[in-house]
């Protein structure tokens, strides 16, 4: 598969490492406004050929599918080109800075009979699907309350300076991978209450969210942010937990995962997959970017319908837009 990549920012960085490591990808073309970032993935990633347009990238290479690793405002553009040309799409997460937008973009692909996949890598963990599948077991029973977290005190900007100018931050940035996860493990929303905050003063957004949800058979809590100052730094490890009708689920720090069946618990020790060429973020999320970048390849070659489909993170990006109403108006979001 030929497969070209638009945007050679810092996460491109994993992204192209990934398809290196999946036999299927046979050549990598890249495109970036900024050339020079192109031509450094060209040195360092062994790219065959390198634009700056996007436009004539599509035009000239017969690509399987693109990569977008763009930010959000570029997304629509992009996808809708892609679209045209006929190419499949896969794009970083968050999909777009609007529901409408997102929409227009899932129905310019549909309508071009193209898939569209959003890298949505956190439930591509190895520890996350591990529990996943012991949830789905029976192990716990039938999970009535989540609890899950994502705490930091990492200089997210210092990689990514423009999120310290985003006035939608923590729940548009990270909210879309832990509503995500809220989804993965509970299954759909019908309604929540959320609460935001700014603590960081030099930023223009909120770096701390609470978010209550409700579900057909239960309830989950999220709760994330940017600011948090504890001993030990769990970024990028998310801590969960799954209460069960007869047990629970706990994903711990240092990749321990507990769970307690019938009063007794059973301890498992997940760590990530570790690459020669991992990712300065950690073990955990190159191990998540090359699975979902293998499955995304076994879903092409199956014409089988991704996981975190276009069409699915649509209701993640509801969640998203719902909280920051919610906290707005001080009122529980009912989802549609």
């Amino acid at each position: 598969m030929k497969v070209g990549v638009i945007g050679c920012g810092f996460f491109a960085q994993n992204h192209l490492a990934a398809w290196q490591a999946i036999k299927e990808i046979s050549s990598v073309i890249v495109c970036d406004q900024q050339v020079e970032l192109a031509e450094a993935a060209k040195t360092q990633f062994g790219v065959r050929q390198v634009y700056d347009e996007a436009e004539e990238m599509l035009a000239n290479e017969d690509l399987d599918f693109v990569d977008i690793v763009t930010t959000p405002s570029s997304h629509r553009l992009l996808v809708e080109m892609a679209a045209r040309y006929g190419r499949h799409v896969i794009c970083q997460k968050p999909l777009a800075p609007s529901i409408e937008d997102a929409k227009a973009m899932v129905d310019a692909c549909k309508l071009a009979g193209v898939t569209l996949m959003v890298h949505e890598n956190f439930r591509w963990q190895g520890i996350i699907q591990r529990a996943k599948q012991l949830i789905d077991s029976g192990r716990i029973g039938d999970p009535f309350l989540a609890q899950i977290s994502f705490r930091t005190g990492y200089n997210v900007y210092s990689n990514q300076p423009y999120l310290a100018e985003d006035e939608r931050l923590v729940l548009y940035d990270m909210g879309t991978h832990i509503f995500d996860l809220v989804r993965f493990f509970m299954g759909e929303v019908s309604s929540l209450y959320a609460q935001t905050h700014q603590v960081n003063p030099d930023i223009q957004g909120e770096d701390a969210a609470t978010v209550l949800l409700c579900h057909a058979a239960g309830t989950s809590v999220a709760a994330m942010n940017y600011v948090s100052a504890v001993e030990h730094d769990e970024f990028i490890q998310i801590p969960i937990r799954i209460e069960g009708s007869h047990g629970s689920l706990e994903i711990r720090r240092d990749y321990q995962l507990n769970v307690v069946s019938n009063k007794q618990m059973t301890p498992y020790h997940v760590p990530p997959v570790h690459y020669s060429w991992g990712s300065s973020l950690g073990g955990a999320i190159m191990e998540s970017v090359v699975n979902i970048q293998k499955h995304w390849v076994e879903c092409l070659n199956t014409g089988t319908e991704p996981h975190t489909s276009g069409a699915d993170n649509l209701k993640t990006l509801e969640l998203v837009f719902g909280s920051y109403e919610s906290a707005a108006k001080s009122i529980v979001c009912h989802i549609r």
